[in-house]
């Protein structure tokens, strides 16, 4: 039932009562009698579609002229993520997958390698990370939404960064981070940079460079260069372990685009951080710049924004320090231009050193420009910020929304999984608001691709339900969600 705007809170302070409730009762009630023959699995999906969803399903997953069945009727059960416009069907009982096309079903690729991870490619598209082991010898490779397997390698010096190949010194630790990185396309014969990470002389950090304010000790500051945590397109991000974090152009031979150190990344109320870290959050599209020069004077509030210009990328960093709020910073990806900045509620702490890894747990929602972001603090664990304007729109404060960790967002809407009962139970709210717009679903949304198709549970059944309205191309999201970390 569709409840229409009621605040998150009193929706899962409901769940509770009726979890207390029903367990009061069940303590009484008599076992019911085991049924005498297997019920057979609903085809028919009962009830009302969840929201952002088309009103009836294109088809379900466990039926005999499925090609994943071998996996679906595994007894353990399975696990299923959204790669891309593509399902992964994972079997709990041992290592076998399977990767289908949402719309269709068509297989992309089997496999029973050990899948490690989920990343991006350098256009923000989704892949993911195997290996298989042969005695000591560990052998990855990263396949992407297509069933593609874009790199292989069994050498132990090299990762998969964002698209990019990354070779690291040997016996490369955090501790000792130093010596000569090499950056390359996977594909034989593409870009390839090597460089040299030193140690600076002096650790000291002055302020960050200013608009125009590009002369040589900027360039010097950032010479020793540092370890690869990121890369969109051209980019490459590099961290230098000691608060620095530099964007080096990969088509230029590892050129300077741009530099900050936290110490000089301000709040808006003026304050900084004392010996700041940074932290990738992920990168973002902004929209397209309107088209001013098609604008009646006078007219600048009707003026919409120009849909063949390409979105400008940027990335988000966080910048964290012992015992004090964290700060976010949004900057041009080609320029470093610092966009905005917003202070966070906790301190956030950084974890590992030289994490290639973003935040986890960011929920990003394209339709509305919406981030959430997930926060360490006790009182306060999701922000939701308004990526294009750096402000906060809203919060999780209190002890019922607490209970709520948002999964993945789907047309405006955010679903979310709720610890408020042992069963668990799912709550829909508006990205900008956090107002619930659908309690008591029937089924249970388990994952969600790219372009917006839905897996639905019900009564030990999956549905396949195409998105309510299909998306325009947009540029691919940065950030995998919850249950892609």
């Amino acid at each position: 039932m569709r409840s229409g705007r009621r605040r998150l809170w009193t929706l899962v302070t409901g769940v509770i009562l009726l979890s207390a409730a029903v367990s009061c009762t069940d303590r009484d009630a008599p076992p019911e009698p085991a049924p005498s023959s297997p019920r057979p699995l609903p085809t028919v999906y009962e009830g009302e579609a969840p929201p952002g969803l088309a009103d009836t399903p294109l088809r379900y997953l466990h039926d005999p002229q499925e090609p994943a069945q071998e996996i679906l009727d595994d007894p353990r059960g399975v696990r299923i993520h959204a790669v891309g416009d593509a399902f992964l069907i994972s079997s709990n009982s041992e290592e076998r997958h399977l990767l289908q096309e949402a719309a269709d079903g068509r297989v992309l690729w089997r496999g029973e390698s050990r899948v490690e991870r989920f990343t991006q490619d350098r256009t923000g598209a989704d892949v993911f990370e195997v290996s298989t082991r042969e005695g000591d010898r560990v052998t990855r490779s990263v396949v992407d939404a297509a069933g593609r397997t874009v790199w292989t390698s069994s050498d132990p010096r090299e990762s998969y960064l964002n698209g990019l190949v990354v070779r690291a010194p040997a016996d490369w630790s955090a501790s000792e981070p130093y010596g000569e990185f090499v950056i390359r396309e996977p594909a034989e014969g593409g870009v390839e940079w090597s460089y040299e990470f030193t140690a600076p002389e002096d650790p000291a950090r002055g302020d960050a460079q200013e608009d125009g304010d590009k002369d040589a000790e900027d360039e010097e500051a950032a010479a020793h260069l540092g370890v690869p945590v990121g890369a969109r397109d051209e980019v490459v991000l590099l961290d230098d372990g000691a608060g620095l974090l530099q964007a080096r152009d990969l088509a230029d031979d590892g050129a300077l685009l741009w530099r900050v150190s936290g110490d000089s990344v301000e709040a808006p109320d003026g304050r900084t951080l004392s010996t700041p870290r940074p932290h990738l959050v992920g990168f973002y599209p902004l929209p397209a710049a309107e088209k001013e020069e098609d604008a009646p004077t006078g007219a600048e509030e009707s003026a919409e924004p120009d849909e063949t210009a390409e979105p400008r990328w940027t990335v988000l960093v966080r910048w964290s320090s012992p015992e004090e709020s964290s700060l976010l910073s949004l900057h041009d990806l080609r320029d470093g231009t610092t966009l905005w900045t917003l202070g966070e509620p906790g301190s956030n702490p950084l974890g590992d050193s030289f994490g290639a890894t973003p935040v986890p747990g960011t929920v990003w929602d394209g339709a509305t420009g919406t981030l959430l972001v997930p926060q360490a603090d006790a009182a306060t664990t999701v922000i939701a910020v308004d990526l294009a304007a750096g402000e906060r729109l809203w919060s999780f404060d209190s002890v019922a929304e607490r209970s709520v960790s948002p999964r993945f967002a789907l047309a405006g809407y955010v679903y979310g999984d709720s610890r408020a009962d042992d069963d668990g139970s799912q709550v829909v709210f508006e990205a900008t608001t956090k107002d619930v717009v659908a309690d008591d679903l029937t089924g249970y949304v388990e994952a969600v691709t790219d372009n917006g198709h839905a897996l639905v549970v019900q009564d030990r059944q999956r549905f396949v339900f195409a998105p309510e309205t299909p998306p325009k191309p947009t540029a691919a999201p940065s950030l995998s969600p919850t249950e892609r970390g």
